[in-house]
């Protein structure tokens, strides 16, 4: 447990860069302003060069206003954890983005350079369920928006026929409906998915979590600070993420005792998953700790 010092630094920080990403909206939309004012000043050949800066400025200040909102949320909710109730698990920050979507749970699946994914954070153990579900099946709203799908929404007259597997399990969750859009920087990084137990989503759900998104991909996942003893980057998200070693580790143990490459190894995993009924990091426990065989 930390003590009451460890406490103040960690909320002292988390308010700091909640005011920290306010005064960058601010001075985002000052500039916005400044454009906007100026599009009908010669010369009008100008005016599309303006027109352009202040949609980008505006855009700024929408990422930086969802980053505050985000670090507001966390840093009430982990606020009232330290100095009231221990009872409850310590908040998650992807709790906070759950909050934000206005969903009950969401995750974020970040992908490698070679699009194989790297890491999840999940709000709670019904957003990490359901990414273990796509991961088995293969299917579900993360793996097409790393397909390509600008966004996915779905709700619950859509699940089972849009994922004949990955539908009828995420329904078994209590999710009757879900929001994915991908994470992008100057790449695509990775996917956000939000999951609610409503049968219909809100109708702006879509342009909040493109903005939520944009947060993440732009602001939040760019302020990690150093590396862990294992080489894993720090910081708000990175603290709460599994980095899958894991089944990482499983993908290469089955690829030399079937010799096959990486790819047929995962797939052997997903097969044997799917054929038990468990989940794929499971059958990866398996093959690491009580040396299960797939071949």
């Amino acid at each position: 447990m930390r003590s009451y010092s460890e406490a103040y630094r960690e909320l002292a920080h988390l308010w700091r860069e909640y005011r920290a990403e306010q005064a960058r909206a601010t001075r985002a939309a000052a500039v916005a302003v400044k454009y906007e004012s100026d599009l009908e000043r010669p010369p009008q050949s100008m005016r599309p060069f303006r027109q352009r800066m202040a949609e980008l400025h505006r855009q700024i200040e929408a990422r930086h206003l969802a980053c505050a909102r985000l670090h507001f949320l966390h840093a009430l909710r982990l606020q009232r954890w330290h100095f009231g109730d221990r009872a409850a698990l310590r908040p998650l920050f992807m709790t906070a983005v759950a909050m934000h979507l206005g969903v009950d749970s969401a995750a974020v699946t970040l992908i490698d350079p070679t699009g194989d994914e790297a890491l999840v954070a999940a709000s709670d153990s019904t957003a990490r369920a359901a990414h273990d579900i796509e991961l088995t099946v293969d299917e579900g709203p993360g793996h097409d928006v790393l397909d390509g799908q600008a966004f996915v929404t779905a709700d619950s007259t859509e699940l089972a026929t849009r994922w004949p597997h990955y539908g009828p399990a995420l329904t078994g969750l209590g999710m009757r409906s879900v929001v994915a859009v991908p994470l992008i920087s100057s790449h695509l990084l990775g996917a956000l998915c939000g999951f609610s137990n409503r049968t219909v989503l809100r109708a702006e759900i879509t342009t909040v979590a493109e903005k939520v998104a944009d947060a993440l991909a732009n602001t939040v996942l760019l302020s990690a600070s150093g590396n862990d003893p294992d080489g894993n980057p720090r910081g708000t998200l990175f603290d709460e993420a599994d980095y899958l070693a894991v089944l990482h580790q499983a993908v290469g143990m089955v690829a030399v005792q079937c010799s096959c490459d990486l790819d047929a190894a995962r797939a052997l995993l997903r097969a044997r998953a799917f054929a038990e009924g468990v989940t794929i990091t499971e059958i990866a426990h398996r093959v690491l700790q009580d040396g299960y065989q797939l071949c």
